[in-house]
């Protein structure tokens, strides 16, 4: 049997992998998808304007996110200069930051050995990983909320005054990373555990003026700022439109079943979500320990509320994922304590997605034009089902030998699809290879209604902004007054092409979006065609 102190020492082994991992060619990946290309972008124009207050993309107000995220982007392009590592910097440390809270508090309120495989969990998590080497707002919000809510569970066992006041001071840079959903959802799951555990002293308890009081203080002067600076625009359209409007309407196409909110978590948590059914029945019907209740309790409410919401995204539910984690880290913790063996219909289903993987990689990567010379990538992805078979294999050697396989097929296959397959694949996108033609010479860049935001962060020209023109009259008009001073090009998509006289608007180039069905598509304007 393990100590402590073993469990303890192999944690920072783990968060020394998962650190190496996160960070690994963190700037290998073009700024190009679309939540990426706008963040990034909006807080370059901050930085570039030297302000902390209004948000802007392309010079116009962007009411879809607050500003955390910005701000800490502002900062590394400060120190570090403009680029695509420079703006995912904080986001990864914070996801490190986020494994080491979960392994802290589990160990705090249970043991080392549950609290290490949670950490497990989501250190080997494809999509957590992921999600942190992204310059968007999710990293920041799922650091502090799980912070947030791991404090104020400490508040309610140890009645510390501290705890409350790091809670409320969390949860605060939260609600400044996506809204007041980053208090709301945490304060349900707080209030519930106060129901179940009977902690009715808290609701007599002052200090919890004080906690609001400094919520307040940390997370409304900005909102107040933002709303004077532009008459109230951004609170009209973040309040209104991102927050109410997401919730019970579909908003830009991201809606599905209701179900699609539980098969994020599931996939979300592999490889070890595969082993839920074993999980919920080592937790069915028993006596849950205080931090195995909050596991649940954040994982219902979570998963309840993104399954109610008609706006679905894969980000949306991903605050819970820590504690989900400690529900399978329970599991883990429990099979290896009494040397249990998982089913081998377990490692069969493994399998069977890990073998999968490469095969549906390679299909995708053929069926993708711009990227068909690369399927050799999926290959790589052949790891992943070598080292799970080798992990049925040592199946006589005990569960803690099949792991070893395990964790290795998924560091190692983490690390070849994060750190090369994705960046190789998307260092061919269209913005990539349609701007160095924009850019040569003295050209004019302007769009017709809609375009990629990408085109805007990877402009080699500080403070380069893009014209966009919703009509054909203006548009002709501008590529007239331009036309004596350089080559006026046009970008749109290709369902815009319709609107536009083909003889004054020529096609230069055209390039699908990677893995989307856009197609974007490079003009220029041609006055001598003109009948």
């Amino acid at each position: 049997m393990y100590t402590h102190t073993y469990y303890q020492r192999l944690f920072l082994w783990l968060l020394a992998l998962f650190a190496f991992i996160v960070l690994f060619r963190l700037g290998a990946a073009p700024v190009y998808i679309l939540d990426e290309a706008k963040n990034v972008q909006c807080a370059r124009e901050m930085w570039e304007n030297n302000t902390w207050v209004v948000p802007t993309f392309n010079g116009v107000l962007r009411t879809d996110k607050p500003a955390l995220h910005y701000w800490f982007m502002h900062i590394s392009f400060s120190f570090f200069g403009v680029g695509a590592w420079q703006a995912r910097l904080f986001g990864a440390l914070l996801g490190i930051g986020t494994i080491w809270i979960s392994f802290y508090f589990v160990k705090r309120f249970s043991n080392a050995s549950q609290a290490f495989f949670t950490a497990l969990v989501l250190a080997l998590s494809t999509h957590f990983i992921f999600e942190f080497r992204l310059a968007v707002p999710d990293p920041y919000l799922i650091f502090f909320t799980t912070l947030g809510v791991f404090a104020g569970f400490a508040y309610l066992q140890e009645k510390k005054t501290g705890w409350l006041l790091l809670a409320a001071a969390s949860l605060a840079l939260a609600t400044l990373a996506k809204g007041p959903v980053a208090l709301g959802l945490p304060g349900i799951c707080l209030l519930l555990l106060v129901v179940l555990r009977k902690h009715w002293w808290v609701l007599k308890d002052a200090r919890l003026l004080l906690a609001a009081v400094l919520y307040a203080a940390i997370a409304v002067p900005w909102y107040w700022l933002v709303h004077k600076a532009t008459n109230g625009a951004f609170t009209q359209g973040f309040f209104f439109e991102h927050n109410l409007s997401r919730f019970s309407s579909e908003m830009e196409g991201h809606g599905g079943p209701f179900f699609i909110t539980l098969m994020i978590v599931l996939v979300g948590l592999l490889p070890f979500m595969v082993n839920i059914v074993e999980t919920v029945r080592r937790l069915w019907g028993k006596r849950l320990s205080d931090i195995v209740l909050l596991g649940v309790v954040v994982s219902v409410v979570y998963i309840l509320f993104f399954t109610i919401s008609s706006t679905k995204l894969p980000n949306y539910p991903m605050p819970c994922y820590p504690f989900a984690a400690i529900l399978l880290g329970y599991m883990l913790h429990e099979c290896m304590q009494k040397r249990a063996k998982w089913p081998m219909a377990v490692w069969w289903v493994l399998l069977v997605i890990a073998i999968a993987l490469p095969i549906a990689g390679y299909i995708a990567i053929g069926l993708e034009p711009g990227v068909a010379g690369y399927k050799w990538l999926a290959l790589g992805l052949a790891v992943l089902p070598i080292c799970i078979i080798l992990s049925m294999l040592a199946k006589r050697r005990g569960l803690e030998q099949q792991m070893k396989w395990l964790v290795l097929g998924y560091l190692l296959f983490n690390g070849f699809i994060l750190g090369w397959a994705y960046p190789g694949l998307y260092s061919q996108n269209p913005v990539s290879q349609l701007l160095p033609t924009i850019q040569k010479g003295k050209n004019f860049l302007v769009a017709y209604k809609d375009f990629n935001p990408a085109f805007l962060f990877n402009s080699t020209n500080p403070g380069f902004r893009i014209q966009q023109f919703s009509d054909t009259v203006a548009l002709k008009k501008y590529c007239e007054t331009q036309q004596q001073q350089g080559v006026v090009y046009i970008i749109s998509r290709t369902d815009k092409l319709g609107e536009l006289n083909p003889k004054q608007f020529v096609e230069v180039d055209r390039k699908r979006d990677l893995f989307e069905i856009p197609t974007t598509v490079l003009l220029t304007w041609k006055p001598d065609s003109e009948n």
